[in-house]
């Protein structure tokens, strides 16, 4: 009996086009739902001093406001003008009675060990406070 060898041909590879649309519809889909928009930071509201005359500058100028912010346990320790808060609601009521002197330059020192956030907290504050003229300080720089 003799037995003959079926030759059977390799089959080309096949792509399934109709699965692979439907990983990318739904990779699509969750990072459009994953994603955040927020406001970028360079769009944050600021005023800058205008320019003029240096004669034009006001006779009386109100000493800068000093935000400390040290690393604690439970988040920051905040300090304004070297009187301790108990929050970011006391800060914004300390803020809120210097604004009715004026309109002071605040400046906001941290800590190399405080966090981003809570530097960001502070700010907040100081726009809730409606004092617009802020700079950020590493601790021990004066500006």
């Amino acid at each position: 009996m003799l037995l003959t060898r079926r030759r059977h041909g390799l089959k080309r590879p096949q792509l399934h086009m109709a699965a692979m649309i439907d990983v990318v519809f739904l990779l699509l889909i969750f990072f459009m739902c994953a994603s955040t928009f927020l406001r970028p930071e360079r769009d944050l509201p600021s005023r800058l001093p205008a320019a003029g005359p240096a004669g034009a500058a006001k006779a009386e100028e109100l000493d800068p406001v000093r935000i400390r912010l040290l690393p604690a346990r439970d988040g920051a320790r905040i300090t304004c003008d070297d009187q301790p808060c108990a929050g970011i609601e006391d800060l914004v009521g300390m803020l809120r009675a210097r604004r009715a002197l004026g309109d002071p330059v605040v400046i906001i020192q941290g800590h190399g060990d405080v966090a981003f956030g809570d530097m960001i907290a502070a700010l907040d504050a100081c726009h809730q406070a409606s004092l617009y003229r802020t700079a950020f300080s590493p601790k021990g720089v004066e500006p």
